[in-house]
């Protein structure tokens, strides 16, 4: 049950807080000591301008309700030297309008509330109330009266000193700043807001079915700031593109598209020849893709084959030339492959892997091996191998090395590195295209359709929105609508012939149909 290799039924402490668990107690704090947070503020017992504690407190205040606590024997000379103007947020700030502070201290010197005697921390939300210049906690002064003056005060009177867990000051913005002038038209930028609001976000190409946990970890860390509203998240678009080029496509022919997944580069060397390698991108994604990311900026370009092993092995890839250098494409080790399915071996002469100074350490270095060295399996990942230049190679083993070392008396290095096939940019293209052609969908699903002749025409044979028949008073038309104005044959008098004249045919005739509805 136990994390590694135990085999208890319970988590040891050494389990919990080491390698595998990071929950001591201090690792939240030491976390938060490494990481850059946006809520680092000054001390609630310091002067904002010096940094140091303060004899004389005064409060400057701020247009949102909140303030800046100075000491007044160092926020006087500041603003006769700066023409009145505010430290922080240079904004004006003459003498008179510093409100002086009341904060209530224990024998010991410990700032604490007047009302519940709780000691202030940098957790804590401290407020000040602006007639009084009395310092309490938030939670002391829901009542909106000033216990120790006995006064009341207006919720605009209150300035938030320290607020540092995000929540919404417990003043309101002044009032003399939030004031909007009659004549400003804001009833456009209104209606544009909301226009934003309801408009449907772009979904990522990458999103994935599962949650990033902000708003949980929010919920159960003081250390992680709020989140109200759940997120998806998003796959990384490299190990996206690795795993695609790992896994070859299923059904008949798949052997054929082995080599469009391989990448095929020549090594220009100083000896005047090149080393043609062939990288298996399928069976080394990261490693290859970090080779040829750091060929296509030329960071192989005048690098010294600096070490040589004649029966074993030539490395190269560091930019100093010392064999203790070079950075990967992202700046930082990468981890091993050697442990996918399908990973190569050094099972033949040739072979193309990764220098490293153990597990996860991989960086730029390679060398290309004289024999196979089955040795060193499972220990570096083998991207490559050599298909042109075997008497580059050669001569590379034949090289003299200096007394005592293993470095090539002759400096060789690499002139530039080629690239002929790169899977990565065939890849990148494909993905442009797809997500183009997912652009134009969506656009052409925003637009309305054409209209077409008759859509506007329900059965009836009547024109939507409107009481006329589409068919002209009458006329034969199409549908069934086209039987609505025409009068049955029994309704018809002959021309010429009187009402009266035919009444007495028309009894002994037999009467067919519903009559006329006329005079309904």
């Amino acid at each position: 049950m136990g994390h590694g290799n135990s085999n208890k039924l319970y988590i040891t402490h050494a389990e919990h807080a080491g390698e595998f668990g990071q929950h001591s107690a201090s690792s939240g704090y030491k976390a938060k000591l490494q990481g850059s947070d946006p809520r680092v503020q000054t001390p609630f017992d310091c002067c904002a301008l010096s940094f140091q504690p303060f004899s004389h407190p005064v409060c400057a205040r701020n247009a949102d309700g909140t303030g800046f606590v100075f000491d007044l024997v160092n926020i006087i000379p500041w603003l006769k030297q700066h023409n009145n103007t505010n430290p922080i947020t240079k904004e004006p700030l003459a003498p008179a309008d510093l409100i002086s502070l009341h904060y209530s201290r224990k024998t010991s010197g410990e700032i604490h509330d007047p009302i519940s005697f709780k000691p202030f921390s940098e957790h804590s939300h401290i407020v000040a109330i602006a007639t009084t210049g009395n310092v309490f906690l938030a939670e002391s002064i829901k009542g909106g009266k000033d216990l120790l003056e006995d006064a009341k005060f207006k919720k605009e009177d209150v300035i938030t000193l320290q607020n540092p867990h995000g929540l919404p000051p417990l003043s309101t913005t002044n009032t003399t700043a939030a004031i909007v002038k009659k004549d400003e038209k804001s009833k456009p930028a209104t209606v544009k807001v909301i226009s934003e609001v309801k408009g449907k976000a772009t979904v990522p190409w990458n999103i994935s079915p599962y949650s990033s946990g902000a708003p949980g970890a929010s919920l159960t860390s003081t250390s992680v700031d709020p989140q109200t509203r759940s997120s998806q998240l998003l796959w990384d678009e490299e190990e996206l593109m690795f795993e695609e080029m790992s896994n070859p496509p299923k059904g008949k022919g798949k052997e054929k598209d082995v080599g469009k997944r391989r990448a095929y580069v020549r090594v220009v060397t100083s000896l005047g020849a090149s080393l043609n390698l062939e990288l298996y991108c399928d069976k080394a994604p990261k490693t290859c893709y970090n080779f040829l990311m750091l060929a296509r900026a030329g960071k192989y370009d005048n690098c010294l084959f600096h070490r040589l092993v004649p029966g074993f092995m030539v490395q190269t890839g560091d930019p100093t030339g010392t064999g203790s250098g070079g950075e990967s494409h992202w700046g930082t080790p990468f981890r091993d492959e050697y442990d996918m399915r399908g990973a190569a071996k050094h099972d033949s002469r040739g072979i193309v892997a990764m220098a490293n100074k153990g597990a996860g350490t991989n960086t730029s270095q390679f060398y290309v091996t004289f024999k196979a060295t089955p040795n060193l399996d499972n220990k570096h990942t083998v991207f490559g191998k050599l298909v042109g230049g075997d008497d580059v190679l050669d001569a590379l083993e034949k090289l003299p090395r200096k007394d005592g070392t293993e470095r090539p008396a002759k400096p060789v290095q690499i002139t530039e590195v080629i690239i002929h096939q790169d899977p990565f940019e065939a890849y990148k293209t494909r993905l442009a295209r797809k997500l183009a052609r997912r652009a134009e969908a969506q656009d052409d699903s925003k637009k309305q359709p054409d209209k077409i002749q008759g859509d506007d025409i329900n059965w009836f044979g009547v024109k939507v929105g409107t009481g006329d028949s589409a068919f002209g008073g009458g006329a034969a038309g199409v549908g069934v609508g086209k039987y609505l104005g025409v009068k049955r044959p029994l309704d018809q008098v002959t021309p010429g012939v009187q009402a009266n004249d035919v009444g007495d045919d028309a009894k002994k005739k037999r009467k067919i149909g519903f009559g006329n509805f006329d005079s309904w």
